[in-house]
Protein backbone atom coordinates (compact mmCIF):
# COMPACT_ATOMS: atom_id res chain seq x y z
CA UNK A 1 0.00 0.00 0.00
CA UNK A 2 1.44 3.31 -1.06
CA UNK A 3 1.09 6.92 -0.12
CA UNK A 4 3.07 9.90 -1.30
CA UNK A 5 6.17 11.00 0.66
CA UNK A 6 4.64 14.46 0.82
CA UNK A 7 1.56 13.09 2.53
CA UNK A 8 3.66 11.16 5.02
CA UNK A 9 5.57 14.26 6.09
CA UNK A 10 2.79 16.83 5.79
CA UNK A 11 -0.41 14.92 6.41
CA UNK A 12 -1.36 17.28 9.22
CA UNK A 13 -0.19 20.55 7.76
CA UNK A 14 -1.88 19.93 4.40
CA UNK A 15 -5.57 19.81 5.10
CA UNK A 16 -5.91 17.70 8.26
CA UNK A 17 -7.05 19.59 11.34
CA UNK A 18 -5.61 18.40 14.66
CA UNK A 19 -7.22 15.17 15.76
CA UNK A 20 -8.12 14.06 12.22
CA UNK A 21 -7.21 10.51 11.25
CA UNK A 22 -6.11 9.35 7.83
CA UNK A 23 -8.85 7.68 5.77
CA UNK A 24 -9.16 3.90 6.48
CA UNK A 25 -6.05 4.03 8.59
CA UNK A 26 -3.83 1.54 6.79
CA UNK A 27 -1.84 0.85 9.94
CA UNK A 28 -4.76 -1.30 11.08
CA UNK A 29 -4.93 -3.11 7.74
CA UNK A 30 -1.22 -3.98 7.73
CA UNK A 31 -1.35 -5.52 11.19
CA UNK A 32 -4.60 -7.31 10.45
CA UNK A 33 -3.67 -8.92 7.13
CA UNK A 34 -0.10 -9.85 7.96
CA UNK A 35 -0.84 -11.23 11.41
CA UNK A 36 -4.00 -13.15 10.60
CA UNK A 37 -2.67 -14.82 7.49
CA UNK A 38 0.89 -15.10 8.74
CA UNK A 39 -0.24 -17.25 11.65
CA UNK A 40 -2.06 -19.61 9.32
CA UNK A 41 0.76 -19.84 6.80
CA UNK A 42 3.13 -20.95 9.55
CA UNK A 43 1.62 -24.44 9.45
CA UNK A 44 3.31 -27.47 7.94
CA UNK A 45 2.29 -27.81 4.26
CA UNK A 46 1.03 -31.36 4.58
CA UNK A 47 -1.39 -30.58 7.38
CA UNK A 48 -2.19 -26.91 7.01
CA UNK A 49 -5.57 -27.09 5.35
CA UNK A 50 -7.29 -29.52 7.72
CA UNK A 51 -8.10 -28.43 11.31
CA UNK A 52 -7.02 -30.87 13.99
CA UNK A 53 -9.70 -33.02 15.63
CA UNK A 54 -8.14 -32.52 19.06
CA UNK A 55 -5.93 -29.85 20.54
CA UNK A 56 -2.39 -30.01 19.15
CA UNK A 57 0.27 -28.26 21.21
CA UNK A 58 2.70 -28.19 18.29
CA UNK A 59 0.19 -26.34 16.11
CA UNK A 60 -0.71 -24.02 18.97
CA UNK A 61 2.89 -23.03 19.66
CA UNK A 62 3.61 -22.61 15.95
CA UNK A 63 0.63 -20.27 15.61
CA UNK A 64 1.26 -18.44 18.89
CA UNK A 65 4.98 -18.03 18.28
CA UNK A 66 4.58 -16.89 14.69
CA UNK A 67 1.75 -14.53 15.59
CA UNK A 68 3.68 -13.00 18.48
CA UNK A 69 6.77 -12.48 16.34
CA UNK A 70 4.82 -10.90 13.50
CA UNK A 71 2.77 -8.74 15.85
CA UNK A 72 5.86 -7.54 17.72
CA UNK A 73 7.69 -6.78 14.49
CA UNK A 74 4.77 -4.90 13.02
CA UNK A 75 4.23 -2.84 16.16
CA UNK A 76 7.91 -1.89 16.22
CA UNK A 77 7.72 -0.94 12.55
CA UNK A 78 4.62 1.17 13.13
CA UNK A 79 6.25 2.85 16.12
CA UNK A 80 9.28 3.80 14.04
CA UNK A 81 7.36 4.78 10.91
CA UNK A 82 4.48 6.72 12.46
CA UNK A 83 4.90 7.55 16.11
CA UNK A 84 8.64 8.10 16.68
CA UNK A 85 8.61 11.21 14.47
CA UNK A 86 5.43 12.61 16.01
CA UNK A 87 5.30 14.76 19.11
CA UNK A 88 4.68 12.57 22.15
CA UNK A 89 2.41 13.55 25.01
CA UNK A 90 0.56 11.99 27.92
CA UNK A 91 -2.30 9.58 27.45
CA UNK A 92 -5.26 11.50 26.04
CA UNK A 93 -8.47 10.89 24.15
CA UNK A 94 -10.06 12.68 21.24
CA UNK A 95 -13.46 12.61 19.60
CA UNK A 96 -13.43 11.71 15.91
CA UNK A 97 -17.10 10.79 15.73
CA UNK A 98 -18.53 12.09 12.47
CA UNK A 99 -15.29 12.13 10.49
CA UNK A 100 -15.61 10.99 6.87
CA UNK A 101 -19.40 10.72 7.38
CA UNK A 102 -18.75 7.75 9.70
CA UNK A 103 -17.04 5.71 6.98
CA UNK A 104 -13.97 5.44 9.22
CA UNK A 105 -16.13 3.68 11.82
CA UNK A 106 -17.56 1.37 9.17
CA UNK A 107 -13.99 0.46 8.33
CA UNK A 108 -13.30 -0.39 11.97
CA UNK A 109 -16.39 -2.61 12.10
CA UNK A 110 -15.30 -4.42 8.93
CA UNK A 111 -11.72 -4.80 10.16
CA UNK A 112 -12.46 -6.24 13.59
CA UNK A 113 -15.22 -8.52 12.31
CA UNK A 114 -12.91 -10.13 9.77
CA UNK A 115 -9.99 -10.25 12.18
CA UNK A 116 -12.20 -12.15 14.61
CA UNK A 117 -13.33 -14.52 11.87
CA UNK A 118 -9.85 -15.24 10.53
CA UNK A 119 -8.23 -15.61 13.93
CA UNK A 120 -10.99 -17.91 15.15
CA UNK A 121 -10.47 -20.11 12.09
CA UNK A 122 -6.76 -20.14 12.84
CA UNK A 123 -7.48 -21.18 16.42
CA UNK A 124 -9.71 -24.00 15.18
CA UNK A 125 -6.79 -25.24 13.06
CA UNK A 126 -4.87 -25.91 16.28
CA UNK A 127 -7.66 -28.19 17.49
CA UNK A 128 -9.24 -25.78 19.95
CA UNK A 129 -12.90 -26.33 20.74
CA UNK A 130 -15.33 -24.04 18.89
CA UNK A 131 -16.03 -22.07 22.08
CA UNK A 132 -12.34 -21.58 22.88
CA UNK A 133 -11.55 -20.69 19.28
CA UNK A 134 -14.25 -18.04 19.02
CA UNK A 135 -13.19 -16.31 22.24
CA UNK A 136 -9.53 -16.51 21.25
CA UNK A 137 -10.24 -14.93 17.88
CA UNK A 138 -12.36 -12.14 19.30
CA UNK A 139 -9.97 -11.48 22.18
CA UNK A 140 -6.88 -11.28 19.99
CA UNK A 141 -8.68 -9.08 17.45
CA UNK A 142 -9.65 -6.61 20.17
CA UNK A 143 -6.11 -6.61 21.58
CA UNK A 144 -4.73 -5.87 18.10
CA UNK A 145 -6.98 -2.87 17.56
CA UNK A 146 -6.76 -1.55 21.11
CA UNK A 147 -2.96 -1.65 21.10
CA UNK A 148 -2.91 0.69 18.11
CA UNK A 149 -5.37 3.00 19.86
CA UNK A 150 -2.99 3.09 22.85
CA UNK A 151 -0.13 4.15 20.58
CA UNK A 152 -2.38 6.86 19.17
CA UNK A 153 -3.19 7.98 22.72
CA UNK A 154 0.39 9.07 23.38
CA UNK A 155 0.76 11.05 20.16
CA UNK A 156 -0.17 14.72 20.17
CA UNK A 157 -1.53 14.44 16.63
CA UNK A 158 -3.83 11.52 17.38
CA UNK A 159 -5.54 10.28 20.51
CA UNK A 160 -7.40 7.36 22.02
CA UNK A 161 -10.78 7.22 20.31
CA UNK A 162 -13.66 5.73 22.27
CA UNK A 163 -15.79 5.70 19.15
CA UNK A 164 -13.13 3.56 17.44
CA UNK A 165 -13.24 1.17 20.39
CA UNK A 166 -17.02 1.09 20.11
CA UNK A 167 -16.86 0.28 16.39
CA UNK A 168 -14.24 -2.40 17.02
CA UNK A 169 -16.41 -3.94 19.72
CA UNK A 170 -19.43 -3.93 17.43
CA UNK A 171 -17.50 -5.67 14.65
CA UNK A 172 -16.18 -8.35 16.99
CA UNK A 173 -19.61 -8.67 18.59
CA UNK A 174 -21.32 -9.33 15.25
CA UNK A 175 -18.97 -12.24 14.67
CA UNK A 176 -19.24 -13.55 18.24
CA UNK A 177 -23.04 -13.39 18.46
CA UNK A 178 -23.51 -15.34 15.24
CA UNK A 179 -20.96 -17.98 16.15
CA UNK A 180 -22.57 -18.50 19.54
CA UNK A 181 -26.14 -18.49 18.22
CA UNK A 182 -25.81 -20.38 14.93
CA UNK A 183 -22.24 -21.74 14.88
CA UNK A 184 -21.91 -20.07 11.46
CA UNK A 185 -21.85 -16.62 9.90
CA UNK A 186 -25.16 -15.78 8.27
CA UNK A 187 -24.36 -12.07 8.08
CA UNK A 188 -20.97 -11.27 6.54
CA UNK A 189 -19.27 -7.88 6.50
CA UNK A 190 -17.48 -7.29 3.20
CA UNK A 191 -15.69 -4.55 1.31
CA UNK A 192 -15.47 -3.42 -2.31
CA UNK A 193 -14.15 -0.41 -4.17
CA UNK A 194 -15.24 1.27 -7.38
CA UNK A 195 -12.42 3.49 -8.73
CA UNK A 196 -13.41 7.16 -8.58
CA UNK A 197 -12.77 9.73 -11.28
CA UNK A 198 -11.94 13.16 -9.89
CA UNK A 199 -12.35 16.45 -11.78
CA UNK A 200 -9.23 18.31 -12.80
CA UNK A 201 -11.07 21.64 -12.99
CA UNK A 202 -8.83 24.34 -11.46
CA UNK A 203 -9.69 25.57 -7.97
CA UNK A 204 -8.33 28.99 -7.00
CA UNK A 205 -6.90 29.24 -3.49
CA UNK A 206 -6.95 32.04 -0.95
CA UNK A 207 -3.75 33.54 -2.37
CA UNK A 208 -4.42 32.92 -6.06
CA UNK A 209 -2.78 29.52 -6.31
CA UNK A 210 -4.25 26.68 -8.33
CA UNK A 211 -5.20 23.19 -7.24
CA UNK A 212 -7.96 20.70 -8.10
CA UNK A 213 -10.04 17.95 -6.56
CA UNK A 214 -8.03 15.46 -8.58
CA UNK A 215 -4.82 16.66 -6.95
CA UNK A 216 -6.45 16.70 -3.51
CA UNK A 217 -7.74 13.14 -3.96
CA UNK A 218 -4.34 11.91 -5.10
CA UNK A 219 -2.71 13.45 -2.02
CA UNK A 220 -5.32 11.87 0.25
CA UNK A 221 -5.89 8.50 -1.35
CA UNK A 222 -2.91 7.85 -3.62
CA UNK A 223 -2.77 7.47 -7.38
CA UNK A 224 -2.82 3.69 -7.71
CA UNK A 225 -5.88 1.51 -7.27
CA UNK A 226 -4.04 -0.69 -4.75
CA UNK A 227 -3.77 2.33 -2.43
CA UNK A 228 -7.20 3.74 -3.23
CA UNK A 229 -8.89 0.39 -2.51
CA UNK A 230 -7.98 0.72 1.15
CA UNK A 231 -8.19 4.48 1.59
CA UNK A 232 -10.68 6.13 -0.77
CA UNK A 233 -14.03 6.57 0.97
CA UNK A 234 -15.56 7.90 -2.25
CA UNK A 235 -15.06 4.52 -3.89
CA UNK A 236 -15.04 2.18 -0.91
CA UNK A 237 -18.19 0.34 0.09
CA UNK A 238 -18.77 -1.60 3.29
CA UNK A 239 -21.40 -4.32 2.80
CA UNK A 240 -23.59 -6.26 5.22
CA UNK A 241 -24.25 -9.46 3.28
CA UNK A 242 -27.10 -11.67 4.53
CA UNK A 243 -27.68 -15.32 3.54
CA UNK A 244 -31.47 -15.94 3.24
CA UNK A 245 -31.26 -19.72 2.77
CA UNK A 246 -29.61 -20.17 6.16
CA UNK A 247 -32.88 -19.04 7.79
CA UNK A 248 -35.02 -21.55 5.84
CA UNK A 249 -35.87 -24.83 7.56
CA UNK A 250 -37.06 -26.18 4.20
CA UNK A 251 -35.01 -24.32 1.62
CA UNK A 252 -36.78 -23.89 -1.73
CA UNK A 253 -35.04 -25.72 -4.55
CA UNK A 254 -34.80 -22.52 -6.57
CA UNK A 255 -32.83 -20.69 -3.83
CA UNK A 256 -29.07 -21.33 -4.02
CA UNK A 257 -27.45 -21.80 -0.63
CA UNK A 258 -24.62 -19.45 -1.64
CA UNK A 259 -26.85 -16.52 -2.71
CA UNK A 260 -26.75 -13.47 -0.42
CA UNK A 261 -28.48 -10.10 -0.33
CA UNK A 262 -26.13 -7.23 0.57
CA UNK A 263 -26.75 -3.71 1.86
CA UNK A 264 -23.80 -1.38 1.33
CA UNK A 265 -22.75 2.08 2.48
CA UNK A 266 -20.24 4.50 0.98
CA UNK A 267 -19.33 8.17 0.86
CA UNK A 268 -19.36 10.67 -1.99
CA UNK A 269 -17.47 13.95 -2.46
CA UNK A 270 -15.36 13.44 0.67
CA UNK A 271 -12.11 15.43 0.52
CA UNK A 272 -11.49 15.86 4.24
CA UNK A 273 -12.52 14.50 7.60
CA UNK A 274 -15.24 17.05 8.35
CA UNK A 275 -15.34 19.39 5.35
CA UNK A 276 -13.88 19.86 1.90
CA UNK A 277 -11.40 22.58 2.82
CA UNK A 278 -7.67 21.93 2.87
CA UNK A 279 -4.31 23.66 3.06
CA UNK A 280 -1.75 23.16 0.31
CA UNK A 281 1.64 24.89 0.45
CA UNK A 282 0.29 27.32 3.04
CA UNK A 283 -2.74 28.24 0.95
CA UNK A 284 -6.39 27.41 1.70
CA UNK A 285 -8.51 25.66 -0.93
CA UNK A 286 -12.12 24.49 -0.82
CA UNK A 287 -14.58 22.82 -3.18
CA UNK A 288 -17.97 24.22 -4.15
CA UNK A 289 -20.46 22.66 -1.67
CA UNK A 290 -23.31 23.04 -4.17
CA UNK A 291 -21.48 21.17 -6.91
CA UNK A 292 -19.80 18.65 -4.59
CA UNK A 293 -22.03 18.09 -1.53
CA UNK A 294 -20.74 15.61 1.03
CA UNK A 295 -23.07 12.61 0.82
CA UNK A 296 -23.65 9.10 2.11
CA UNK A 297 -24.76 6.44 -0.38
CA UNK A 298 -26.67 3.23 0.33
CA UNK A 299 -26.76 0.19 -1.95
CA UNK A 300 -28.77 -3.00 -2.41
CA UNK A 301 -27.16 -5.80 -4.40
CA UNK A 302 -26.96 -9.60 -4.68
CA UNK A 303 -23.80 -11.25 -3.40
CA UNK A 304 -22.20 -14.68 -3.04
CA UNK A 305 -21.12 -16.36 0.19
CA UNK A 306 -18.01 -18.12 -1.09
CA UNK A 307 -17.86 -20.45 1.90
CA UNK A 308 -21.20 -21.99 0.87
CA UNK A 309 -19.99 -23.00 -2.59
CA UNK A 310 -19.62 -26.81 -2.42
CA UNK A 311 -15.97 -27.78 -2.97
CA UNK A 312 -14.19 -30.93 -1.82
CA UNK A 313 -10.61 -29.72 -1.73
CA UNK A 314 -9.45 -28.42 1.69
CA UNK A 315 -7.11 -26.10 -0.20
CA UNK A 316 -9.90 -24.44 -2.19
CA UNK A 317 -12.13 -24.26 0.88
CA UNK A 318 -9.34 -22.33 2.59
CA UNK A 319 -8.97 -20.02 -0.41
CA UNK A 320 -12.71 -19.31 -0.51
CA UNK A 321 -12.79 -18.62 3.23
CA UNK A 322 -9.86 -16.22 2.88
CA UNK A 323 -11.49 -14.29 0.00
CA UNK A 324 -14.91 -14.04 1.58
CA UNK A 325 -14.25 -10.51 2.85
CA UNK A 326 -14.69 -9.02 -0.65
CA UNK A 327 -18.11 -8.25 -2.14
CA UNK A 328 -18.70 -9.90 -5.52
CA UNK A 329 -19.39 -7.42 -8.39
CA UNK A 330 -23.10 -7.48 -9.26
CA UNK A 331 -26.00 -5.23 -10.32
CA UNK A 332 -27.00 -2.73 -7.65
CA UNK A 333 -29.60 -0.14 -6.73
CA UNK A 334 -28.43 2.95 -4.83
CA UNK A 335 -29.88 5.97 -3.05
CA UNK A 336 -27.92 8.88 -1.58
CA UNK A 337 -28.61 11.07 1.45
CA UNK A 338 -30.39 13.60 -0.80
CA UNK A 339 -32.89 10.93 -1.86
CA UNK A 340 -31.58 10.44 -5.40
CA UNK A 341 -31.89 6.89 -6.78
CA UNK A 342 -29.61 5.22 -9.33
CA UNK A 343 -29.28 1.82 -10.96
CA UNK A 344 -25.98 0.12 -11.79
CA UNK A 345 -25.67 -2.79 -14.21
CA UNK A 346 -22.47 -3.94 -12.52
CA UNK A 347 -21.17 -2.42 -9.31
CA UNK A 348 -18.12 -3.22 -7.20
Amino acid sequence: MKTSPRLLTQKWQDGYPPGTTLPINWRYWIVMIVLCHGMRLAAQPGHFFVPADTFRQDRFWISAGTGTAIYGGMMIALQQAWYAQAEQTGFHTFNDWGEWRHMDKMGHIWTTYNESRWLSQGARWTGMSPASARWTGVGVAMVLQTSIEVLDAYSAKWGFSWSDIGANTLGAGIYLAQDMLWQEQRLLIKVSNTPSRYPSTPIVGSQGGISSLERRAHDLYGREYSAQFLKDYNGMNIWFSLNPSSFCHNKPSWLPSWLNIAVGVSGEHLYGGYDNQWVEDGEVFSSDPAAFPRLTQFFLSPDIDLTRIPVRSPFWRTVLHALNFVKIPAPALSVDSKGRWSGHWLYF
